[in-house]
């Protein structure tokens, strides 16, 4: 149950910039991501505004106590993410862009925090907007507070019709690249030891470098590399993914939405020693009709 709206005014004050296209072209490069229209400067990835606003994010969990908030958590990671794509996003373009709460929400094994990052043109169109959960282990709230997600639960059935599926290899060194192209600099996707002190066995990847790999095999299943059709991706983080361990994503037919865009039901796993573990569940894209 929903209590009281968290105080949406408390969030970053606004940040703006420029889709730089070299950069654009490495975020690409550096989430396996060969697609051409980044290559070409005729497009940017889908998650690049990540890479911008990042430090918006961080502002914004300061400012709004998102810690002081939440009791007794062991640590916080990346929980969820979804994003919805109202205008395309290209290079060269000034944007504007802000965090803002969104909402909290207690778990049994934590509190999920959400943002709300709204990219927009100069004028103040929107083009991008993040919805960014982070998930505090073990922490607890005296009670929910803001707005619910939106729904991208795996749809019953879905996995009687799939359409596609994606290896994709990962580097040893593959947070080292994300991070350089997007600012997260993790200390669990850095160190070994920061990643043991947090329960890992080794380094993991950030989230969004996990999403970023994942979302130019999904552009390729569901649009032909057409990623202007892309409407919305989300995904939740159910295990850390690991450096050095292909993934492969596992794309469904999950019907028409509303709007009648096509919806793809997706998962995306690691397999070592023979064990396969899901690092992503519940994922869904949605792509408008040609």
């Amino acid at each position: 149950m929903i209590a009281e709206p968290i105080d949406v005014a408390v969030g970053s004050g606004y940040f703006v910039g420029r889709v730089d296209e070299d950069a654009a072209a490495a975020f690409a490069l550096a989430t396996n991501d060969h697609n051409e229209l980044y290559q070409t400067g005729r497009a940017t990835p889908p998650l690049f505004t990540a890479s911008l606003v990042l430090a918006a994010s961080v502002e914004s969990q300061h400012r709004g106590g998102e810690h002081q908030l939440v009791k007794d958590a062991r640590g916080s990671v990346h929980g969820e993410h979804d994003v919805l794509f109202h205008q395309p996003v290209r290079p060269g373009m000034p944007l504007r862009w802000r965090a803002n709460n969104h909402g909290v929400k207690q778990t049994k094994g934590g509190v999920v925090v959400t943002q709300r990052i709204l990219v927009t043109d100069i004028e103040g169109t929107p083009l991008v907007e993040h919805f960014w959960s982070n998930f505090h282990i073990g922490g607890r709230v005296a009670s929910d507070l803001g707005r619910s997600l939106m729904d991208h639960t795996f749809p019953d059935g879905a996995r009687s019709r799939p359409i596609g599926s994606r290896t994709i290899p990962v580097a040893r060194d593959q947070g080292f690249r994300y991070a350089g192209v997007s600012g997260d600099h993790a200390p669990h996707a850095m160190d070994d030891e920061m990643a043991r002190e947090e329960g890992y066995p080794s380094k993991i990847l950030q989230g969004m470098c996990t999403f970023g790999l994942c979302s130019g095999a999904l552009v390729d299943i569901g649009a032909g590399g057409d990623v202007f059709r892309l409407r919305r991706l989300a995904g939740r983080f159910s295990a850390p993914a690991f450096p050095g361990c292909d993934l492969v994503v596992n794309a469904y037919d999950a019907g028409r939405t509303p709007e009648g865009n096509m919806a793809v039901a997706f998962d995306a796993v690691q397999t070592s020693e023979g064990i396969q573990t899901a690092v992503v569940k519940h994922g869904r894209a949605e792509f408008h009709p040609i």
